[in-house]
């Protein structure tokens, strides 16, 4: 029986593209000794987009091609 993985995508609930205004771009305050539970924002408009932990999950989790 072969049982799928989720999707990285699916896993973490970090938004990769922002939903305010569509940017790439992510702005950390200390990304080396933050906590897990630091917000991960938008460069642009710093809405939050997730925490590093999803982060770090949608990292781990990447291991084919990921598409927009």
């Amino acid at each position: 029986m072969h049982l799928a993985k989720p999707a990285a995508r699916e896993a973490a609930h970090f938004r990769v593209v922002c939903d305010v205004c569509g940017s790439l771009s992510i702005k950390l305050t200390d990304p080396v000794k933050g906590a897990i539970s630091t917000a991960v924002q938008c460069g642009r408009w710093s809405a939050v987009r997730g925490t590093l932990a999803d982060l770090h999950t949608l990292a781990r989790g990447s291991g084919d091609v990921f598409e927009f």
